[in-house]
């Protein structure tokens, strides 16, 4: 039996699709067949509605209803600093301008790394493409039901700034702010889905793939950007009382010219704002009709192609030859950092699946790119005011570099975290039919696979970086650190690791407590360095004592029979 609450978000959901198809004049003049339409959203609802959660669903059978509840309010503290937006910026249009900026961009983010699937499902060419239903009809369904499920993330986010202009603010400035709202959500849908028709229509369906991947992770890192760059943004309109006509660069974004229909409503009759209110009402609305009318043919095509564009491209008699003769990289490595084959095996698969899997890049590069950001900043807000040359000074007398390096090592928590999960978790009955009498030495070739691919280029960059601007004695630090690091990757193996690479389903981590205290153990031990890295004996001292207790950790890591590792058959 479902909860109460799970029920609520369900029936919220069912009276959206109700009041959707109350339109259906509007529907088939956009081309689409009504009936057919009506039946493919009601049907992706009804499934949407009975999906369990991934994690441990089949052995708990508990439905997903607090899932629901803690993202609803996740979104309603993020939808409360979209309010503070509108408290601390005197000026109502400036302020609406980057709320709705604020609220677009966290919409288009959240369809593109939650919602993309949705558009582009290939399980429909199975069922709904053999049957005569027409492009227009199976697009708009699933922008539709994006919007359907999209519409509670929507609630939380907007909820405390209408709460605040309906107290502070007139009764029809709520109408129009929540008006506003709406057709910032449509903008969201249709920039993104746009972009997405626009792609898989006019580019090869290889190339598309790759670009919705380093899409997401580049989205990862405009969220990542915004946490620092934004409040001190708004620090400065507030003290500086700028508005929307200094900030011009605001004007080519579709939340100004939606934000002026307030303005519009106070009073304000300039061509400006006229032309600003009229482009915010016909764009979204233009965007949906593009979409519909003009990039929606095709899609079916596409959408059947999708579904085998990870097949391997054909080898010609060209690039045959050229394997033969030339030795990759990778093996290359191998032969010089493998001991038997069995580390080999280990070694090659991580490094060979970790290069081909979009999954796991979508997933770990982020993560790898907040490294160079994070020094960025570091450097930046280090000594605020002072010319670069005393800044460096600063960073190199505080040891704040030292930083940087144990921030490096949270990289293989993450790796380690990710390396066993994969959606194609069935493949792996391999290990289990081959002779692998000594899983400690396949393992270890894991091992050695991640720290060469994922930690030793950060510290060359750090080396590289350091040397020039710290001297010569920051070399000790960073060897210290990265022995820390390879302790740090054996006792993540032997302890959380439990399953061969790529062995098990992705699914929702629950290991929350563990992360923190590796985490917290992480901060103490870079503090500690950062206590005594003036004194340089020390250093060299505790980093041999380092290295030799790793090389010691990493004949064990070999010879353990690793009884933990199972396959995992859900």
């Amino acid at each position: 039996m479902h909860p109460i609450s799970s029920q609520r978000f369900n029936n919220m959901e069912k009276f959206i699709l109700r009041f959707i198809l109350l339109f259906r004049g509007m529907w088939e003049s956009l081309g689409v067949n009504y009936t057919q339409f009506k039946v493919i959203l009601e049907t992706k609802v009804t499934l949407e509605n009975r999906k369990p959660i991934t994690f441990k669903k089949r052995n708990t059978g508990k439905s997903s209803s607090s899932t629901s509840v803690i993202q609803f309010i996740l979104y309603m503290i993020i939808g409360l600093m979209f309010m503070v937006i509108l408290i601390l910026i005197p000026d109502r249009y400036l302020a609406l301008a980057i709320m709705l900026l604020c609220f677009t961009s966290m919409l288009s983010i959240t369809l593109v790394s939650d919602f993309s699937p949705i558009l582009l499902d290939t399980r429909d060419q199975y069922i709904i493409i053999p049957k005569p239903v027409n492009d227009r009809t199976i697009a708009l369904s699933r922008i539709t039901f994006i919007a359907i499920k999209l519409f509670n993330q929507v609630i939380a986010l907007c909820l405390p700034a209408l709460l605040y202009v309906l107290f502070n603010w007139d009764i029809m400035a709520i109408l129009l702010l929540a008006l506003q709202l709406l057709l910032s959500t449509l903008i969201a849908l249709v920039f993104v889905n746009g972009f997405y028709l626009i792609s898989i229509k006019y580019l090869p369906i290889q190339k598309f793939k790759d670009i919705i991947t380093y899409i997401q992770i580049g989205l990862s890192l405009i969220i990542f950007l915004s946490y620092y760059l934004g409040p001190n943004l708004i620090q400065t309109i507030v003290d500086s009382h700028l508005t929307i006509e200094q900030l011009k660069f605001l004007w080519i974004f579709p939340s100004t010219w939606i934000a002026s229909l307030q303005s519009l409503l106070l009073g304000n009759h300039s061509l400006q704002i006229m032309l600003f209110s009229l482009l915010g009402i016909v764009v979204p609305f233009f965007g949906l009709y593009a979409c519909t009318q003009i990039f929606s043919r095709g899609f079916n095509a596409k959408i059947a192609a999708l579904a085998g564009a990870d097949t391997p491209l054909p080898e010609t008699t060209k690039t045959i030859s050229q394997s033969m003769t030339k030795r990759p990289f990778y093996k290359k490595l191998v032969a010089r950092v493998c001991s038997s084959p069995l580390e080999e095996a280990g070694f090659s698969i991580v490094w060979l699946i970790t290069s081909k899997t979009r999954e796991f890049k979508q997933q770990l590069y982020p993560s790898l790119a907040y490294l160079p950001i994070y020094f960025i900043f570091l450097f930046l807000r280090t000594g605020e005011g002072l010319p670069m040359v005393e800044k460096l000074v600063k960073l190199r007398e505080s040891g704040l570099y030292i930083i940087m390096f144990y921030l490096s090592l949270l990289t293989i928590l993450t790796v380690f975290q990710l390396i066993t999960q994969s959606n194609r978790y069935k493949a792996a009955w391999i290990y289990y039919v081959t002779p692998i009498d000594r899983p400690g030495k396949f393992m270890t070739g894991v091992l050695k696979a991640c720290l060469i691919k994922y930690v030793l280029p950060f510290n060359i960059l750090f080396l590289c970086i350091c040397i020039p601007l710290f001297g010569i004695s920051s070399i000790n630090d960073l060897l210290l650190s990265s022995a820390v690091g390879g302790i740090e990757s054996i006792l993540i193996m032997l302890f959380l690791v439990k399953n061969y690479p790529f062995s098990k389903a992705s699914q929702s981590s629950s290991k929350a407590l563990v992360n923190l205290f590796i985490l917290g153990l992480l901060g103490l031990l870079g503090y500690l360095h950062k206590v005594i890295f003036q004194y340089e004996l020390l250093i060299w001292g505790l980093a041999g004592l380092a290295w030799l207790l790793f090389f010691i950790m990493l004949k064990y890591l070999q010879k353990d029979n690793w009884k933990s590792l199972a396959f995992d058959d859900n």
